[in-house]
């Protein structure tokens, strides 16, 4: 008489894992592919994102930086469209690009001379014909508190800048270094922003342009890159996607494995 085995269609160990491991293998691969070619995408763009500028390159979509919660400046003021010199809040843009980043909201800017003068409250602000800033004036260095306003006056081949403040105007030298109070003889204009059709397209335009200032593609690539662009469900969408790849990578090395007495038997 024999002894027959208990269990004599018992499957040993590792072929019941190799059935539960290659169904969900395939699945997970299937559902977690789209999502693995955006990080690997992601990843590759971030990896050369000097080479290809994309720490510097503004987002100019207006529905992305909706997304992101970027508001449009609170005030745009156009002072001249040939050179555009304009402002949005404290930012001072020339010739469509920002230039100067003011202490506080500025109030006017104008060309002088071969200059550009532009002021906030507190400050008055110089620059060359390219933008560049060459001094800033403050009460530290004599300059009137509380500004309101600029103003050119017309004397004889060159000009008088004219600051209006709450204590009352001034008068500057013609190298701006010196300021005294004064009453002007005439009028004067002080300058307002411009108000056409004109301005406003170029309103809009400098709109989208200084919020495009607070975002950059290399910035959104990374929150991409981890699902933070969508917030906490993309952060966990992710961290799935990632254990996804750890469970693929332990159970196709398990099944590959398993695999390979067999091929050595059909040989």
């Amino acid at each position: 008489m024999t002894n027959k085995p208990r269990h004599p269609h018992r499957k040993p160990l590792w072929q019941k894992l190799a059935k539960v491991f290659r169904p969900w293998h395939r699945r997970l691969g299937i559902a977690s592919a789209i999502l693995v070619v955006l990080v690997a995408a992601t990843g590759i763009l971030i990896n050369h994102s000097n080479e290809l500028k994309l720490d510097t390159a503004h987002v100019n979509q207006a529905w992305l930086l909706d997304h992101y919660g970027i508001k449009a400046p609170n005030q745009i003021m156009v002072f001249a469209t040939e050179p555009l010199l304009a402002a949005s809040d404290n930012l001072l843009w020339l010739k469509d690009k920002p230039v100067l980043e003011a202490q506080g909201p500025l109030l006017g800017a104008l060309a002088y001379g071969n200059h550009y003068v532009a002021i906030d409250d507190q400050h008055l602000y110089l620059l060359d014909q390219a933008g560049n800033l060459l001094e800033q004036q403050s009460r530290a260095t004599g300059l009137p508190q509380d500004l309101s306003a600029l103003a050119l006056l017309p004397q004889g081949d060159s000009q008088q800048l004219w600051l209006n403040t709450a204590s009352g105007s001034y008068l500057s030298d013609a190298d701006l270094i010196d300021w005294q109070a004064a009453k002007p003889l005439v009028p004067l204009d002080w300058q307002t922003p411009l108000a056409n059709e004109t301005t406003s397209g170029v309103s809009q335009r400098l709109s989208l342009a200084a919020r495009a200032m607070h975002l950059n593609w290399e910035r959104v690539l990374l929150d991409l890159h981890s699902g933070r662009i969508i917030g906490l469900p993309g952060t966990l969408m992710m961290d799935l996607v990632a254990l996804s790849l750890i469970f693929m990578a332990i159970s196709g090395l398990y099944l590959w494995q398993q695999a390979r007495p067999k091929q050595r038997r059909l040989k």
